[in-house]
């Protein structure tokens, strides 16, 4: 006789992950849940609609904006500050954090410095900025690529020092020259390291371009918002606020999925 084989065991459960559309869904309720409250706080006396404003006159301010506030000339000039400096902030800080993350001695030498100028807040050297090369774009270039710099070069050299030495040794042990084990092992796996630090500069070098137009500047995005808030003009405020938070949303996400793609090149 033979054994009649008993009933298989369930499967485990699988982990369910919500479904795109329904994350989508959820995101755009809650946001739709958030402008209503914003619209109907102030007519039901809940905030004070004079510092709020609402979003019915905010889109209203933004047209206007769009139309009779001169937004493109503004916002060319935080765009080019932001897009030299970030791009100044990679081409040094990219080399430099390779440097530092494979030579020991460069590390010794250097890292010190840069780690106490990395903790101190950059917008501090902003009197010095204007001292030095006046009120113009050029203090705001040099304040972005202040705040962008120091991430980048952190996160490059982590990701160089953290490479699995294992491969090094392998490599190496079947002849690889120092170049080879360079291109093919160190920096892949230092890319996603350093695509954060990119990830991480952009909210710096953003924040630097819009703090040093706040301070002393005659146009920009910052230089719009320090008119409207002087003038109490809290729907036109916002447009600028919103404006400059649609910008560093969209960098990010295009670095993110810049970082996505990237992991595969990582080795195993």
């Amino acid at each position: 006789m033979t054994a009649t084989a008993g009933p298989r065991p369930a499967p485990p459960p699988r982990a369910r992950w919500p479904h795109p559309s329904r994350s989508a869904t959820i995101s755009i309720a809650s946001v739709a849940v958030f402008f209503l409250l914003w619209q109907i706080a102030p007519e039901l006396g809940l905030v004070n609609g004079r510092f709020t404003s609402q979003p019915t006159l905010v889109l209203k301010a933004a047209l206007e904006v769009a139309v009779a506030d001169d937004f493109l000339r503004h916002a060319r000039v935080s765009l080019t500050a932001f897009a030299v400096g970030y791009g100044l902030a990679m081409l040094v800080s990219i080399p430099l954090g390779i440097v530092l993350g494979t030579s020991r001695i460069a590390r010794h030498m250097l890292e010190p410095p840069l780690m106490a100028l990395y903790i101190a807040p950059t917008l501090i050297l902003l009197p010095v900025m204007i001292v030095w090369l006046g009120i113009g774009i050029a203090s705001k270039i040099a304040v972005a690529f202040l705040g962008a710099v120091f991430p980048i070069i952190v996160n490059t050299m982590a990701g160089m020092r953290e490479a699995d030495h294992k491969l090094v040794r392998m490599a190496r042990s079947f002849g690889a020259s120092r170049f080879d084990v360079f291109t093919r092992i160190l920096v892949p796996g230092a890319l996603p390291s350093i695509v954060v630090g990119l990830r991480l500069a952009i909210g710096r070098a953003v924040l630097g371009v819009i703090v040093g137009e706040l301070y002393v500047s005659q146009a920009g995005l910052g230089f719009q918002l320090t008119t409207y808030g002087a003038a109490m003009r809290i729907d036109r405020l916002l447009v600028y606020a919103i404006a400059v938070s649609i910008f560093g949303y969209t960098m990010t996400a295009l670095v993110r999925a810049i970082e996505a793609r990237l992991q595969r090149w990582r080795p195993e």
